[in-house]
């Protein structure tokens, strides 16, 4: 039997590499906090849709341009790498990996 890819799937490489952008005010990484919602490659580049704890968080921009500041060192020969902030759905604390709730105490 073969094997079903997945289309979109999250790719590995950027997910381990998104672990390097951490949250200045929590100290957590953007994966382990459940901010990354996709992650993906495609022939034309690098695709994320990424949120933020709150709408008003004071270092989204920050945030955004480290993560395209990670990727553009991880990934030099990619032609494109498109941030989209989305806002749906809301984050929530339910998006952590056990990572990060042990890293906030909450394990």
């Amino acid at each position: 039997m073969g094997r079903v890819i997945k289309m979109d799937a999250d790719d590995p490489a950027i997910l381990l590499a998104l672990t390097a952008v951490v949250d200045p005010e929590l100290g957590i990484n953007v994966v382990d906090l459940g901010l990354v919602y996709r992650a993906t490659s495609r022939p034309r580049g690098i695709d994320v849709k990424m949120t933020m704890t709150s709408a008003a968080c004071p270092v989204a921009g920050l945030l955004i341009e480290k993560v395209r500041e990670v990727l553009r060192a991880r990934f030099p020969d990619v032609s494109s790498i498109d941030i989209e902030l989305v806002w749906d759905p809301p984050w929530s604390p339910d998006r952590m990996s056990p990572d990060g709730r042990r890293q906030l105490g909450w394990s």
